[in-house]
């Protein structure tokens, strides 16, 4: 008998890691009770410079729960390291396009369930580079929606708290939502994860 594969939190860029390390709210993505994947270039990107803002605590984050969070590698990452490590101060995309690579080629969940790809991007958010079969069984979701669906299992008390750490640390964060029914969408599948795989009472 196959095994099905586990759900996966995917960290699809930069945005959500630095917010919620400003924040020091890391430890909410581990909530939901799945593995959390973060791409090569999406980690690179977030801490290659130890002096910006979150760089630090992610690094510590990722190491502390190496047993629940995975640093992927990608071939996109590792073609364009010889660039980076030569001086060029950023490839374009680097960290989406490794992202993407991990999409296509992991499967992330059986008929019955979902990925959760968590992002601040805006073609990501609208469903650009997910393909028809693959929205079956992935849903969307931004940092303030996966913060909403939190404070509404009562799994952290404020979403307008964390906003207002991040945004004390120095980290304009962004507030976006996904639309309409994805809205609803993210907030149920979530709630699922939660409900299934997260914390006991």
């Amino acid at each position: 008998m196959v095994e099905s594969p586990v759900p996966r939190l995917l960290v699809m860029d930069t945005g959500p890691l630095i917010t919620l390390a400003v924040a020091e709210a890391l430890d909410y993505l581990l909530l939901p009770g799945f593995p959390v994947v973060i791409p090569d270039a999406v980690f690179f990107e977030a801490t290659r410079k130890s002096d910006a803002l979150g760089a630090v605590d992610i690094t510590e984050w990722a190491q502390t729960h190496a047993d629940r969070v995975s640093i992927v590698p990608t071939s996109v990452y590792v073609s364009e390291i010889g660039a980076l490590e030569g001086g060029v101060a950023r490839v374009r995309d680097l960290g989406e396009r490794s992202a993407l690579e991990v999409i296509r080629y992991t499967p992330f969940a059986t008929e019955h369930e979902v990925a959760i790809l968590l992002t601040e991007d805006d073609e990501i958010i609208r469903g650009r580079f997910i393909s028809p079969n693959e929205r079956r069984r992935i849903v969307v979701i931004t940092t303030h929606d996966f913060l909403e669906g939190l404070e509404q299992a009562q799994k952290i008390n404020s979403v307008a708290e964390i906003y207002r750490r991040a945004n004390d640390g120095g980290r304009l964060a962004s507030e976006k939502k996904t639309k309409q029914e994805n809205h609803k969408r993210a907030l149920d599948a979530l709630a699922q994860a939660l409900k299934t795989n997260g914390p006991k009472p």
